[in-house]
Parts: structure tokens; C-alpha cells; sequence
């Protein structure tokens, strides 16, 4: 090998190995800051109990963060802690005693004074609530400290990570299996973040997983230890897709893909063949680079050796749009637009989009296998949660992080809203990177360039989402696959600006039936249906929150209908088989994780702002780390849960 050669190798093993972009992303949602989809609403339930068989029977509705649902003395039951006593079907009994606190706050429970024992209540106050199945959790997140501006009690750390969706959990399991005492601060009722599901009635939803890819070879899942405790489903084909005037099922196997699209488009069978060559060769590459990041690895470099060309591409690829890298090889817009359908999980056009991250996520799926999970995404952050806890790590629920104390350029102190300081030698968000750095740390603890950054670097879009439960089964119209998606044009310029104008009528859309992959989900005979596009944050002046509940709530089904009508199309006589209807749109997402704008993938995808180039997950202060969707890789429930242990990573070779 020439030493320009190697020197080129060398150049590009340098930065390659910064990307970080062979991790296993998957879909449209990324974890931030610790919260859920499972909606709730205000004081009372409102569900229809109409006489029509064709009506809803149960509607809930997503307010957590409504002033309205906060109670107070002037609600009939204030300081009663028994709420089902008034509240049995509540949010068609999707709740746990305990839990009403998150949303409705303590309800007049007393305070704790400085100095209160800060867990353990039940050692003292075993015969409280008797008979309300309270857990121990319930009792630290009614039962706060007496509001203070001092800390009320103090405890000690190795490590705290803040917020656990999929990175913050990722992080802590890889702190807690290395031997770190870890303390994770969660400000909802339960772990998962975007990455959960929730019950309402008979029906289990998914809050955002449509599937995950590249669990076909050993990954992060292996590494946390948790692979073994979850039962995979594998998903083949992935996807059927509806055009204007074509219908195409995707198979999961590149090859056979491949195949397909060549049968489909024969005058662009030669540029097909290019295209999904060199998509296995930068997978080639992809995977040395992984392998070379935990050590030294001859097979490893000689692949990269072998695959200059590849390698080099790989890096060119984080400047190109996927719209540049896709017109390389192929032209027809009917198979570009079929081609490039995934990138509706990365919430962009071809033309903004950067090449790297929809090839990232592509390869994991179609190289690595698509896969599902009985118990849904939850299955998967709860394994991560056993992890953490049975290697001696902490988990505070309902527990929000206010404050990141900073002395000397380091982070000494999480504070936390009417609760525990923890000390701590690191700390790790994944909290939303502009929360956590200009609210948290405070802008004047930061470099003004990065600063500048955080506020101008653009967001990410939000979704809205339509969870039904249904009494039919409509299983057979999804020809063994579980999403279906509608496009009304070829033209993704065209599509996209359709989400830019809030048009419900003609945005593109998915149609999942989680029963096919998990029929667990629903009662037998019936299934869960999920329909979820793109709208902006602002769309009828921010959906109508600020005019009240009720506006909200009107003005969110009037989407949800048209969207439901919609799908009537492909599932004939949908609206009449509606037992539970959830509707979480993107206020939904701010409510429940803080992320602004309620962007589910952190930062938009562009050229500038993805994989390396993403915010870079070390922070200026030296102890202080990144996880989730607004560091690298990005967005995606797999993409994080690798931004979690690379977080996890650089303490650990920092501590040493």
C-alpha cells in the first residue's frame, strides 16, 4: 500500500470514527427528557358513553401540562388520596394509584420538612393509605419537600443522568454494569420517554416505535445485557407503500428488495444495481468503523483497506443531501420517491435531508434485520431499567431537574424541583440539549459561539398521532406487514410542503396495526390501529392550548377526523368500529418531554446538523455529556440508545 494511501486511511479512519453513524437507528422518535404518550386529560374523565354503535364509546384527551389539570382546594375531593373513589374509569382505567400526581399534582398532600428521610417512607409510614396500593415511588412524588431555595436534603453520586427516555437509560445501565453509583431523574410517573407504550381499556399503544433495525448481529443490546430479556419479532415484509397509481409491498431483505425495484423499473435496472452495491459497500464500511471503536481490529482495518473508495464516500456523504445522493444512480421520480419513502421516519425531503442519516437507518434495516417487540418499545426500556436497578443504580421518578450547578467549569449538583440536590462527579442529560445548556447550566456558564448554536441551529417537526382501539380486525388488509403508508404525490417537495401548511387533507401518513406484530395489544378478535403524520407546532395558533381544554381538544379531533377519513380508504368502515380514541398531537410532545416545538428527532436532519455533525454529545463544561436525539448519531429510538452509551463511554475513559 502506498503512503498515500494509508495516509488517506488514516484520514478517514480520523474522522469516521468520530461519526458514530453505524448505530441501529429506526424511526420517528427520539427520547428526550423523559416522558410518554400516555395521554391524559383534566379534573374528570369524559368518556362518551353515546347509544350509537357507530360512536366512539371512550375519548381521552392529552393536556398534562393544562393549568386546568392541576387540582386545588377547590376540587371535592382535595386531599383525598383515594381518586378512584370519584375517578373508577378514568382515561378508561389506564392508571395506577399513585400515578394522578404527574399531571393533576399532590392534591394538598403534606410537605416534607429539610432534613426528611429522602426514600424508605414506608419503614415509618407503613400503615399510610392502606388498602391504595400505593408503590414506594408514589410516596417521594406526592409528598414533596417544603418549598425552599436552599437544598432540602443532599445525596451522593458517582454519576446522575437526567431524563430517562432510551439515551438517559442507555447511559445509566452502562454506568451502573461499570460500576458507577448512579442516580436517574425522571419527571414522569415511569421510564421510557417516546420510547413506551400505555394502556387505555383493553387496548396496549405504541407511543411512537414503528420497528427497529440492525439487531440481526450483536450491538448495544448485548452490551447492556438486555437482548435475552426481550422476545423479537421479525418484521418481512417491512412496509407497504400506496402511490397515486402504484401499491408496493418492501421486502426487508436487500436483495430481494432490489429485485423488486428492478422488475418495477427495468429502463433503471442498471442504476438500481449501482445503487444497492454501494449501499452494502458503505454497510461494509459502517461495520469496521464500529468494530474498530472498541479496539483494534486487523480484519476490521483491512476491510477499510479494501473499501477505500467506499470509506471515502461515507465521509463525502455527510455533506450531500439524500436527494444528490439518490440522483447518482438512479432518475425516474416514481422510483425515487418509492426508494426514499423511509424518509418520512426522519421527518424530511430528500432535498434537506442528509445522506449519511437515511442511509445509516436504511442499511440497519434492510442489512440488519427489522424487528418488532412483543410489549413494545416499552419491553425494551424496561429491560434497560432492570439493568440499572439490579447493578445497585437509583431511579427517582417524578422527579424533575431544575438546575445544573456549575463551580470551577465542572457540574457538582443536580437540583431538582421541591426535592434531593444530588452531588455528583458527572453528569449526563438527556433532557433537550437547549433546556439542559441555556436553562439548566445558564447561557453565562457557556461560550457565546456555542450559545449561538443552541439557538439558532433549526428544530426537528412533531407529530401527531391517532390511537385507536377497534372492535373489528383488520389484519388481513395489511398482507403480513403492520404499517401501510399514503403518499397523494411522487413530488416529496410537494409532500412536505403539505406539513409546512398543515394540510390535514393531503400530508403524507402511516396506518399501523401493531395486533399483526403483537396481538397482545388488543382484545382477541380486535386491534390497534395508529395513524401519524407531520403538523407544525403552531397550526391553529399552537392547537388552540392557550384558549383552553376544550378548544384544544376540538380543534386536535377535527385533524384527528380528517385523518381517520382518510384511512377509511384502505380500512373501509374504520370510524364505525371506534371503541378508544387517543389523540396526541405536537403539543402533546412538548407537554410530555419539554422538547421544544414538541421536535420528536431534537435538531432538523440536514447536511449541517446530522450524524458528527450534530452537537457533539462532550459539552464545554468538562464533565458534563449529552444522550439523546439532539447529540449524535440523531434521532431514532436505536440512534439514541447508542448516544447514551457513547455518552456513558466518554465518562468512563475520562474517569480513567
Amino acid at each position: 500500500m502506498s503512503w498515500t494511501r494509508a495516509l488517506l486511511l488514516i484520514c478517514l479512519f480520523l474522522s469516521l470514527a468520530l461519526i458514530g453513524c453505524a448505530s441501529n437507528d429506526d424511526d420517528d422518535a427520539s427520547d428526550d427528557d423523559a416522558a410518554d404518550d400516555d395521554a391524559v386529560d383534566d379534573d374528570t374523565a369524559d368518556d362518551d358513553t353515546s347509544d350509537d354503535d357507530t360512536a366512539t364509546d371512550g375519548v381521552t384527551s392529552a393536556s398534562p401540562a393544562h393549568q386546568s389539570a392541576q387540582l386545588t382546594e377547590s376540587h371535592s375531593g382535595w386531599r383525598n388520596a383515594d381518586c378512584f373513589s370519584c375517578h373508577d374509569d378514568v382515561h378508561q382505567s389506564a392508571f395506577a394509584p399513585g400515578e394522578c400526581v404527574t399531571c393533576h399534582g399532590a392534591n394538598g398532600a403534606t410537605r416534607r420538612q429539610a432534613g426528611h428521610a429522602t426514600n424508605d417512607c414506608a419503614s415509618c409510614h407503613a400503615g399510610q393509605h392502606a388498602g391504595l396500593s400505593f408503590a414506594e415511588q408514589h410516596c417521594t412524588a406526592c409528598h414533596k419537600y417544603e418549598e425552599s431555595s436552599a437544598c432540602p436534603a443532599v445525596e451522593e453520586y458517582d454519576a446522575v443522568v437526567i431524563g430517562a427516555g432510551g439515551g438517559g437509560l442507555a447511559a445509566a445501565a452502562t454506568l451502573a454494569k461499570a460500576g458507577y453509583y448512579v442516580a436517574l431523574l425522571e419527571k414522569h410517573y415511569k421510564v421510557g420517554g417516546y420510547m413506551t407504550t400505555f394502556r387505555r381499556g383493553g387496548y396496549r399503544f405504541e407511543a411512537s416505535l414503528h420497528a427497529m433495525g440492525g439487531l440481526d448481529q450483536p450491538g448495544d443490546f448485548d452490551a447492556m445485557g438486555i437482548r435475552d430479556r426481550l422476545e423479537l419479532v421479525r418484521c418481512d415484509p417491512m412496509y407497504r407503500s400506496f402511490y397515486p397509481d402504484l401499491d408496493i409491498e418492501v421486502p426487508s431483505d436487500a436483495a430481494a428488495y432490489q429485485q423488486k425495484l428492478q422488475q418495477m423499473f427495468p429502463d433503471e435496472a442498471e442504476g438500481i444495481a449501482a445503487l444497492f452495491t454501494r449501499l452494502a459497500d458503505l454497510q461494509l464500511v459502517l461495520d469496521a468503523f464500529t468494530s474498530l471503536e472498541h479496539g483494534f481490529n486487523m480484519e476490521a482495518l483491512q476491510t477499510l483497506i479494501s473499501h477505500l473508495d467506499a470509506g471515502i464516500d461515507l465521509l463525502r456523504c455527510m455533506f450531500l443531501t439524500l436527494e444528490e445522493f439518490v440522483a447518482r444512480y438512479v432518475h425516474d421520480p416514481k422510483l425515487v420517491a418509492v426508494w426514499t419513502q423511509l424518509d418520512v421516519f426522519l421527518a424530511d425531503k430528500p432535498s434537506n435531508l442528509q445522506a449519511l442519516y437515511f442511509i445509516a437507518m436504511w442499511n440497519s434495516y434492510h442489512f440488519g434485520g427489522y424487528y418488532y417487540f412483543h410489549g413494545g418499545s416499552a419491553a425494551v426500556t424496561e429491560a434497560m431499567a432492570d439493568v440499572i436497578r439490579e447493578n445497585g443504580g437509583v431511579i427517582r421518578l417524578n422527579t424533575l431537574a431544575t438546575k445544573i450547578v456549575i463551580e470551577n467549569g465542572r457540574a457538582t449538583q443536580v437540583q431538582t424541583q421541591d426535592d434531593v440536590c444530588y452531588n455528583t462527579d458527572y453528569v449526563i442529560s438527556n433532557a433537550n440539549a437547549p433546556d439542559t445548556m441555556l436553562n439548566m447550566v445558564g447561557a453565562e456558564n457557556l461560550p457565546a459561539d456555542y450559545v449561538g448554536r443552541l439557538q439558532e441551529t433549526p428544530l426537528g417537526a412533531a407529530t401527531i398521532q391517532v390511537f385507536l382501539g377497534v372492535d373489528h380486525d383488520y389484519t388481513s388488509l395489511f398482507n403480513s406487514s403492520h404499517e401501510i403508508f399514503v403518499n397523494t404525490t411522487y413530488n416529496q417537495d410537494e409532500a412536505f410542503q403539505y406539513v409546512v401548511d398543515g394540510d390535514a387533507e393531503h400530508v403524507p401518513f402511516a396506518i399501523a396495526n401493531y395486533t399483526v406484530v403483537d396481538p397482545t395489544d388488543a382484545p382477541a378478535g380486535k386491534n390497534v390501529i395508529a395513524l401519524t403524520t407531520y403538523l407544525p407546532f403552531d397550526l391553529g395558533d399552537e392547537w388552540q392550548w392557550d384558549a383552553g381544554v376544550d378548544e384544544y381538544r376540538s380543534f386536535k379531533e377535527q385533524i384527528a377526523a380528517t385523518l381517520i377519513e382518510r384511512a377509511e380508504e384502505y380500512l373501509p368502515g374504520l370510524s364505525g368500529h371506534i371503541e378508544v380514541l387517543e389523540v396526541g398531537s405536537p403539543v402533546t410532545n412538548w407537554a410530555y418531554t419539554f422538547n421544544p416545538a414538541g421536535s420528536i428527532l431534537g435538531w432538523a436532519g440536514n447536511p449541517e446538523y446530522s450524524t458528527k455533525r450534530r452537537l457533539p454529545p462532550q459539552t464545554p463544561i468538562e464533565n458534563l455529556f449529552l444522550a439523546g436525539a439532539w447529540t449524535y448519531p440523531g434521532g431514532g429510538q436505536s440512534a439514541v440508545i447508542t448516544s447514551g452509551i457513547y455518552a456513558a463511554g466518554m465518562v468512563i475513559a475520562q474517569d480513567r
